[in-house]
């Protein structure tokens, strides 16, 4: 079967482009969707397509057209939708949506292009009746608007926003979601930067384990990383969820979240475990890697990377067999790696001092994953970042604008949801 691509027509209606040739919805199923010819009223082409329900799969194809297909007037269309998407969503001048729109356009297709003078109206009088505020260049905005506050079902998706500043926090999260973060047992949380808008510092989120899968619960928008701001974020979460009390919490190795959830969720009522992520550990032992100039070692001989590897599997001795675990390994291995171990030791062990070890930056008890292992909990945080990655391919730019930036979370909740 033929490759398709889906578009949408001027007055936004479905429309398959496949071959040079476009289709229009003739009727739907509950297991099929049938595509007419767009020309089948005017020309009286009888050229069809069947798609699955959720048009993703070309299940049938005839190729009984009256008329040649236009490969050209395929990239005109699609060259259209882009001038529409670009001119609702990015905060661009009129003419720089034009070129980036024509990046990659055939030099046939440009010459067959409208006139300039009517795409630039075209991106005005979108721009006229999205229905959406002018897009903030900063955090003193208004407020986000009723149309991006609310799911696709039109339940409440903006759960909170502490209004116009530079400490601003705004998060999200269905009515679906809050129930899975309350009752949930495992949370994962990360955040991100890149795909996060522009105004803000990240988007933080939280998921939960879920049937043995890994959801999205909340998406907040933070102005930093201080330990205060992830404070709010949790306190405020609280209030929305009053029995909110994983039983494990997993992490990126960050003092100021580890600080702040352990505020919430470690105390003489309550005891969550807070852990860090295994493959963190593991990228900062290659981060000193890099570091100390042994890149090439570990790379070139397998022994010397065996002996790396094993540093990080101390994370998988019984929690109170650690520090021997690595007082041995530091002893069986050659001296080019001690000041590896010594970073290690400093970071995540704790030097050996007169009363036993002093406080590593990290305490034994967030990076071990021998009980997690034990109980069959997660050891890294790789779902959560791989659905990072999902949003950043489906947002497809770095530091959106905003009102994109939204839009595009209502759709990933809706698709989850």
């Amino acid at each position: 079967m033929s490759t398709f691509t889906l578009s949408t027509t001027q007055k936004n209606k479905p429309l398959l482009l496949s071959k040079g040739f476009s289709y229009t919805i003739d009727k739907t199923t509950n297991d099929k969707t049938y595509w007419k010819c767009e020309d089948a009223r005017k020309l009286k082409c009888k050229g069809r397509v069947h798609t699955n329900n959720i048009n993703t799969i070309l299940l049938h194809e005839n190729d009984s057209h009256n008329h040649n297909g236009s490969a050209v007037s395929t990239e005109i269309r699609l060259f259209e939708e882009k001038v529409r998407d670009r001119a609702m969503n990015y905060n661009e001048a009129t003419q720089t949506v034009i070129d980036n729109c024509l990046v990659n356009l055939s030099d046939n297709a440009i010459a067959r292009l409208p006139n300039f003078k009517h795409v630039k109206r075209t991106i005005q009088n979108r721009r006229g009746q999205n229905g959406l505020p002018k897009i903030p260049h900063d955090k003193t905005f208004d407020q986000i608007p009723d149309q991006l506050s609310t799911t696709k079902r039109n339940t409440v998706f903006l759960r909170y926003d502490s209004g116009s500043g530079n400490d601003r926090i705004i998060i999200f999260s269905s009515t679906e979601q809050l129930q899975l973060l309350e009752n949930g047992e495992e949370l994962l949380v990360d955040g991100t930067f890149k795909v996060s808008p522009s105004i803000f510092y990240q988007l933080y989120a939280m998921h939960v384990v879920y049937r043995n899968a890994v959801l999205p619960v909340v998406f907040a928008l933070l102005p930093n990383k201080t330990e205060q701001t992830y404070r709010r974020l949790i306190n405020k979460l609280s209030e929305l969820c009053p029995s909110w009390n994983p039983k494990s919490i997993m992490m990126d190795f960050e003092k100021a979240v580890m600080n702040a959830f352990a505020e919430k969720f470690i105390t003489t009522t309550n005891q969550s475990t807070i852990s860090g992520c295994f493959f963190h550990l593991q990228q900062s032992i290659q981060r000193k890697v890099q570091e100390l100039g042994l890149k090439t070692n570990y790379e070139q001989d397998p022994v010397f990377a065996h002996h790396v590897n094993k540093i990080a599997a101390l994370a998988f001795l019984p929690l109170n067999d650690v520090g021997q675990g690595f007082d041995d390994l530091f002893n069986s291995l050659p001296p080019i790696l001690h000041p590896l171990l010594n970073y290690f030791e400093d970071t995540y062990v704790g030097r050996h001092r007169p009363q036993g070890r002093s406080n590593p930056l990290f305490k034994i008890e967030l990076w071990n994953m021998h009980q997690r292992t034990t109980d069959l909990l997660m050891r890294t945080n790789n779902s959560a970042e791989a659905w990072h990655r999902r949003l950043s391919s489906v947002t497809q730019c770095q530091h959106p604008t905003l009102w994109l930036f939204i839009k595009n979370l209502k759709t990933e909740e809706h698709y989850i949801y």
